[in-house]
């Protein structure tokens, strides 16, 4: 079985809507030796873990909206494939266990409190004991290892066309798409409308624009989970009908908002922008379905099967502002152009595009 942490580094990353299997994922506790210390605990166990990525990804979704200041006219489109980096800040690597305040996990003697995010090292974290009133009862498990490094590079396709009234749209979509027990979909809609028509200063400017845009997109990402009951643990006659476990899976779903404010100036075929860009991020990753955990007691049978369901639901939002710019290079139909954000959570965007300016 899959190490279920491991699968939520794997949601955490999609490339092109395919979520990439891991050859290094092995055999680890399931997820029930997390969830044993209940909803709060575990929820923020992985709260904690997954953060930075929550955050990261919202952060990566708002990028590449745009590569100029100016609208495009009636009638005139391209289409762009860019991919947009996010780079996680140091201190955001780790996290300590010990300011968590956990009710039912406890670090085993001797264990450092500090343990990786998903952007920290690629090796396990601290062991974790959940404390019972059971006798026999002994559940321990370490946390999960990072993914080894502390970017999140999110490849996309937009289409962009031009409006009356200085008006430019831009969509994105990928269909739900499944790769083996993961699947994911994303859309983001977004505008550009130019102000300088609303500015007679400006207007007399040659080659210049400005131009507020905002943009939305909303991702959401899923993989099948499979925790099987403890074999030699006593089961009731509805825990043993075939598919009675088969409803698990873990969702990560991630909505992003952008807003710019962003001036340009042309010079033949290059184009240099720049301006401000508000990014808010929201983020939910759900643990759904019915899960099944061992339970002990005195009395014969001593382990026996009780259900949890929903057993985690974490929020993670954040919210920055930074200073953007980027130039674009056009020839002919095409266009080449990259763009740097700077900001709590800063990125780097490249790509190229083809269409009729």
């Amino acid at each position: 079985m899959k190490n279920p942490f491991l699968k939520l580094s794997l949601v955490a990353l999609p490339v092109l809507g395919i979520l990439l299997a891991s050859p290094a994922a092995k055999a680890q506790e399931p997820i029930g030796e997390v969830i044993k210390a209940g909803q709060r605990d575990a929820s923020i166990l992985i709260k904690a873990y997954a953060e930075p990525g929550g955050r990261a990804m919202g952060h990566a979704l708002n990028g590449g909206w745009f590569n100029s200041g100016k609208a495009m006219e009636l009638g005139k489109f391209d289409v762009r494939v860019f991919v947009t980096a996010v780079f996680t800040p140091e201190d955001q690597t780790t996290f300590d266990v010990s300011k968590l305040n956990l009710e039912r996990m406890k670090l085993s003697a001797g264990e450092s409190p500090i343990a990786p995010t998903l952007f920290g090292d690629n090796e396990e974290g601290p062991q974790l004991e959940v404390q019972s009133n059971s006798p026999g009862e002994r559940v321990i498990f370490r946390t999960p290892a990072g993914i080894g490094y502390r970017n999140v590079p999110i490849p996309m396709a937009q289409v962009s066309f031009g409006l009356i009234k200085d008006t430019e749209v831009a969509v994105r979509f990928v269909p739900k798409t499944t790769y083996e027990e993961y699947s994911a979909k994303l859309w983001g809609v977004g505008v550009k409308h130019g102000i300088k028509q609303y500015i007679p200063v400006l207007s007399a400017i040659p080659d210049f624009d400005i131009a507020v845009f905002g943009g939305f997109t909303s991702f959401e990402t899923a993989a099948d989970l499979e925790i099987n009951p403890d074999p030699v643990a006593a089961r009731s006659p509805s825990q043993q009908q075939p598919g009675y476990y088969d409803n698990q899976q873990l969702v990560f779903t991630t909505k992003a908002w952008t807003t710019s404010l962003v001036a340009a100036k042309t010079v033949g075929v290059l184009g240099v922008y720049g301006g401000v860009k508000y990014s808010h991020v929201i983020s939910d990753i759900n643990v759904n379905g019915r899960y099944p955990i061992t339970a002990f007691k005195i009395t014969p049978p001593n382990r026996y099967i009780v259900d949890t369901t929903d057993p985690v639901a974490v929020n993670i939002g954040d919210s920055q502002l930074g200073l953007t710019g980027g130039l674009r290079l056009k020839l002919s139909i095409f266009s080449i152009y990259a763009e740097g954000t700077w900001a709590k959570y800063p990125s780097a965007t490249a790509g190229i595009g083809l269409g009729l300016y």
